[in-house]
């Protein structure tokens, strides 16, 4: 019997493997063809890196995409220092220089969150003891949400309060929460240089928020970084840069490359900003844990950083307007683009550059990194991400009338139905008359007899998903509604 059972199981266990052999053989071409396409789509992302590279002349370069569900791709290119045969990888560190400053301001929503600080704190509520002297009075009511958005009355950088202390900061001779408040006795007794409530990229402006938010929470603006920010989102490989770690730094090493393309030492001042500037700032990261990082604003969920959607939202609200079709949030450039509103940011710590594009509505997200400082640095990152905004928007800038028919919803009673029949586009108002208009460009069409204008939105493929009515100098957006 015993013999007989052992047969039984045996023949069991052979069953099982000849099953799994047979389901093997069956799934295995189409998960050999997924991988041979994984593969295509790795070399057709490296060439064109590759291609971009040399045709703007920058060492090296690394690019990642994302989507909700993780990364879709990543590649690297080039040389780690001019000059010298030492290939970059992926899991070399780029200087992301100004990008820092959406971490920062993700920080300070975490210590929002616990009730630490608000977005409405001033400077002269952080520091209530200081008097005109310490603090001058045009400053004491710029705001959080001021220094973060850039509107904070402040000047670009600590250079333009005090040329004579500036060069003093990169021998980082005391912890950098200490250099931070020498800087805070530096420019805060100085008058503001821009009336608070107009944007001027101030550098400083985001030194003395770090200063504000350590101060709220009694620790280091980097230890609640790394704790809050890099930690939940396993960005293993984000640090701060300073003299102290750089020197510690051994072979194989990137190099960034000054604006004439000359090589500089990582180890050397001057090859990053000082540690006073670290929420502006000088975060290294490889390009896979940076695109964690976009993943997570991607995604739209508050976990792991943050608990309230209020919070997260916050953050990408435009809060002033800072160029022609931009507005700034905290830390990032709100901007359209031929994939729906997104959010960028550009950085360069002059030794290097780096480019990140975040576009909710097509899932859709990029960071683009080079170890150059030189003037086509952003040409190289930004050709690279218009390649990529073309790769996953096949169908962008064909628009077709068809494309914009629907109903939209300005308010409950006011209802847009767009028809197109016959070459002629017809708008339906709810207890109005239906009235054609005519077509400015493929996504903006005018009526002939009152002075408005309906401009469409779309995603690179489907159906318009809103419109916007343009009159008499307001803008009103009506969402699409199902039939």
């Amino acid at each position: 019997m015993l013999q007989r059972k052992c047969l039984h199981e045996s023949l069991a266990v052979s069953n099982i493997a000849l099953m799994f052999i047979a389901v093997w053989t069956l799934v295995s071409p189409s998960i050999l063809l997924a991988q041979t396409q994984d593969q295509a789509q790795k070399v057709r992302l490296g060439a064109k890196l590759a291609e971009l590279r040399r045709k703007h002349d920058v060492p090296a370069m690394a690019v990642a995409v994302v989507n909700k569900q993780g990364l879709v791709e990543a590649e690297c290119s080039g040389d780690r220092k001019r000059g010298q045969s030492d290939k970059v990888e992926l899991t070399d560190r780029f200087a992301i220089a100004s990008n820092t400053k959406s971490m920062t301001a993700t920080l300070a929503a975490v210590l929002v969150e616990a009730g630490k600080i608000d977005w409405t704190t001033s400077i002269g509520e952080v520091w209530p003891a200081a008097t005109d002297d310490h603090i001058h009075p045009q400053l004491k009511a710029a705001t959080l949400d001021d220094l973060l958005s850039h509107q904070s009355g402040l000047p670009a950088n600590i250079s333009d309060s005090s040329a004579q202390e500036w060069p003093s900061f990169f021998r980082e001779e005391i912890a950098p929460a200490l250099e931070r408040r020498r800087m805070l006795r530096i420019v805060l007794p100085k008058p503001p240089t821009n009336p608070r409530g107009q944007f001027l990229y101030s550098n400083l402006g985001y030194a003395v928020a770090a200063a504000m938010l350590e101060t709220r929470a009694g620790e280091s603006y980097e230890s609640l970084m790394k704790k809050h920010v890099l930690g939940p989102l396993q960005m293993q490989s984000a640090d701060f840069r300073s003299l102290e770690s750089a020197k510690r730094l051994t072979p194989p090493m990137l190099w960034g490359h000054q604006a004439d393309g000359t090589p500089i030492d990582p180890r050397l001042p001057g090859a990053e900003n000082p540690t006073v500037y670290a929420s502006c700032g000088t975060i290294h990261v490889s390009i896979e844990d940076y695109a964690k990082y976009a993943r997570w604003h991607l995604a739209g969920q508050p976990t792991p950083v943050l608990k309230t959607r209020d919070a997260f939202d916050h953050l990408h609200k435009p809060l002033v307007d800072s160029a022609p079709g931009e507005q700034y949030a905290c830390g990032w450039i709100c901007a359209q683009t031929p994939l729906g509103p997104g959010w960028n940011h550009a950085g360069s710590n002059t030794n290097s550059f780096a480019l990140i594009w975040i576009v909710p509505e097509s899932d859709f997200a990029a960071v683009v990194c080079t170890n150059s400082g030189q003037p086509q640095s952003f040409a190289a990152c930004n050709d690279m991400m218009n390649h990529l905004f073309t790769t996953h928007a096949p169908d962008a800038g064909k628009v077709t009338p068809e494309r914009l028919v629907g109903r939209y919803q300005l308010a409950p009673t006011f209802i847009f139905d767009v028809s197109y029949k016959n070459g002629r586009m017809m708008v339906g108002i709810t207890n109005q008359p239906t009235q054609e208009v005519f077509a400015d460009s493929p996504t903006k069409w005018s009526y002939r007899s009152v002075d408005a204008t309906l401009e469409f939105h779309l995603r690179s493929k489907g159906s318009a998903y809103a419109l916007t009515l343009h009159q008499n100098g307001a803008a009103q957006r009506a969402k699409r509604i199902r039939d």
